[in-house]
This record gives C-alpha cells, sequence and structure tokens, in this order.
C-alpha cells in the first residue's frame, strides 16, 4: 500500500569529517560546559522572564521516546511550546527564514484529508482521523528548539530526530543557489530516475508552488524528498491513486523546518504505536509496535528491517552515538559554492 519512503542510494555520502573518529569525552565536556552558559532575561520589574542558554542541547538531550499507548496523553504542540529549553545557539542560521514560517493548519489538514491512507487495511483508521490531523507544524523558533517541540509534541526521543536530520540534510530545511535550485542533500533529494507521465503529473504540481525543479532536471525529473528530514512528497500510483500523484505534505515540507519534523515524529509515533500494518507485508515481515528502530528504517526504506533499512538504522545509531551535532565543525559544515550554480543560501 502507500509508502512514506523510497530507497536512497549512496546513503553514507556525507562530508569527510563526519567518517573520522569522534572524541567522545571533548563532546560530553562540550554539552556540559554549554549547559552550564545562560542568559537570563530580566523584566521590567527586575525579575527572571525565561532562562536561554547560549550552547547547544545537553548530550543526553531533552525528551525521551514515550510507551506504547501513550498517544491518548500526548501534550498539545502549545504545551509543548513552554516546555523547549531554549538557545541562542544556531548552528543553521540559513534555516532562520523556514524555521519561523508556519503553514496554514486548515491547508494542511484539507491536504491530508483529500488522501486518506487507512484504506484497504493499511493502516489504522485512527491515522487519518487523528494523527495525520494533529501536525500542524505550528512552533516558531531556532532549529534544535524547533527538534525539542516535536519530540515533546509526539512523545519521541529528540536525539533520535537530530540524529535523523543529519542524515537527511545535515540539518538544512532548503538550501538553494541563485537559480532556485535546491541544494540536493542539504534540502531536497531522491531524484526521479526514470520520467513517466505519473512523475510528470507530480513535478508540474510542484511547479505551481514558486518553483519548476525540471527546469533544472529535466522534464519529469524533480526531488521526491524536501527539508530537513527529508519529507516524502511523492506519492507512485502503484501505493494508491492520490491528486497530483503527491502524499499532502508539499510545500509545507519545504517552507517550514516545524512542518517537516512535527510530521516526521508523528510517522514515527503511528509506525511505534503498531497502527502501519502494510509495514508487516514487507522485509522481515514481523513488523509489531514498540520498535522504534524499525520504524525509523521504514522511514527511509519503506520497508520493515530490510536490507536497505537496516544500514539505515546502522547510520542513524552512528549519527546517534558520535552527537555529530556536538562536535566543533558542525556549524561550519555548510553546502560549498558550485561553479555552475553559485553559492547557496538558506530561503528567507
Amino acid at each position: 500500500m502507500t509508502s512514506n519512503r523510497t530507497p536512497r542510494t549512496d546513503p553514507s555520502r556525507r562530508p569527510a569529517w563526519w567518517r573520522r573518529s569522534t572524541y567522545a569525552l571533548v563532546l560530553l565536556l562540550v554539552a556540559l560546559a554549554a549547559s552550564l552558559l545562560v542568559v537570563v532575561r530580566p523584566t521590567v520589574g527586575g525579575s527572571a522572564e525565561a532562562t536561554v542558554a547560549t550552547g547547544p542541547p545537553r548530550f543526553s538531550g531533552y525528551f525521551v521516546t514515550r510507551k506504547v499507548g501513550s498517544w491518548s496523553s500526548l501534550p498539545s504542540g502549545a504545551a509543548c511550546a513552554g516546555r523547549v529549553r531554549r538557545s541562542t545557539w544556531e548552528p543553521r542560521p540559513d534555516n532562520t527564514g523556514a524555521n519561523h514560517r508556519m503553514p496554514s493548519a486548515a491547508q494542511v489538514h484539507r491536504a491530508f484529508r483529500s488522501r486518506p491512507v487507512a484504506i484497504g487495511g493499511a493502516y489504522k483508521k485512527r491515522w487519518d482521523s487523528w494523527l495525520l490531523q494533529r501536525v500542524t507544524g505550528h512552533y516558531t523558533g531556532r532549529t534544535d528548539e524547533i527538534f525539542q517541540w516535536a519530540a515533546c509534541k509526539w512523545g519521541i526521543s529528540d536525539n533520535v530526530l537530530r540524529a535523523i536530520a543529519v542524515r537527511e540534510s545535515t540539518w538544512y530545511q532548503y538550501d538553494v543557489y541563485p537559480s532556485g535550485r535546491c541544494v540536493y542533500t542539504y534540502s531536497c533529494g531522491d531524484l526521479v530516475i526514470t520520467p513517466d507521465a505519473a512523475t510528470r503529473t507530480f513535478c508540474e504540481v510542484l511547479a505551481r508552488h514558486g518553483h519548476d525543479y525540471q527546469v533544472d532536471h529535466g522534464a519529469g525529473v524533480c526531488p521526491k524528498t524536501f527539508g530537513i528530514t527529508g519529507v516524502m512528497a511523492w506519492q507512485a500510483p502503484e501505493w494508491g491513486r492520490m491528486p497530483g500523484n503527491q502524499n499532502g505534505t508539499f510545500p509545507f515540507n519545504r517552507d517550514s523546518t516545524a512542518f517537516a519534523v512535527d510530521y516526521i515524529a508523528s510517522q514515527l509515533r503511528g509506525c511505534y504505536e503498531g497502527w502501519e500494518w502494510w509495514l508487516d507485508k514487507t522485509g522481515s515481515r514481523d513488523y509489531g509496535p514498540g520498535r522504534l528502530w524499525g520504524c525509523v528504517g521504514a522511514w527511509y526504506a519503506g520497508e520493515w528491517r530490510s536490507r536497505d533499512a537496516l544500514e539505515y538504522i546502522g547510520l542513524v545509531k552512528r549519527e546517534l552515538r558520535n552527537r555529530t551535532w556536538l562536535q566543533p565543525g558542525w556549524p561550519r559544515d555548510h553546502p560549498a559554492c558550485h561553479p555552475e550554480h553559485g553559492c547557496p543560501r538558506g530561503v528567507t
């Protein structure tokens, strides 16, 4: 049935310094030191209004994955906004525009309602009626604050979200060259390999929202995924007919960091709860609730614990062990200028 992901080619391709050995002790000391650096904003009366850190998140993160069955007691997005550990630390200033852009919740929910997936025994009905209708992308803040917000809202470890985003985009939401061409693997990915009538329809739908990627890549060729967490926009016709051959996420997944992270966290929660029934017909065919890492692999591969899924799980776990986002070079990892396309920048 419908799949949120398709396998990527060369999932290990990343900047060379990522593949060097990590100095865990240094990272731990950096994280501990950063956690002690705070700025207190006084109010007019002289009392503290808020405590804002100046460094990266702590090594252990702030939110853990809540047990199966917790879906009914998850806090609201508004409540989670008050639980975010705020910090002036922003390793990805290119994301500033997308970090402060919220989609219309009505448009998001209308897009999902027009594309129900809980049909033919593919998903639990609650996926359409509750889970997708809870996705809004309604939060603004710095990049790491957005990870925290979504982790709180969906009961998923914030460190797991951080690690996935390392693999998917190097934490870039949407960087483009001066022509508007997106920076592959730093904001968009999974280019169509074999164009056909279905992909032309899909690419033409994307072109209605600010940029025609076919100008960059050819007729019927455009990215299938967008955003900091690699959210799939493509919907193959064989997975089930949907308007424009897209699954209702575009352009929200491209334009809003909070939507992209909100969406992946929702998918992991639903999968973790055991509601993504079609996965039991893929890969190792033993899908069940309570197996978060299997859900991480399915996000990438569209299969349950297949070879591609297991490889991806291993890569994400490595980023998690290394706490890549705490490495000294992380803020300097920026897509390079291209000799033909120029120097990339974040969309404001």
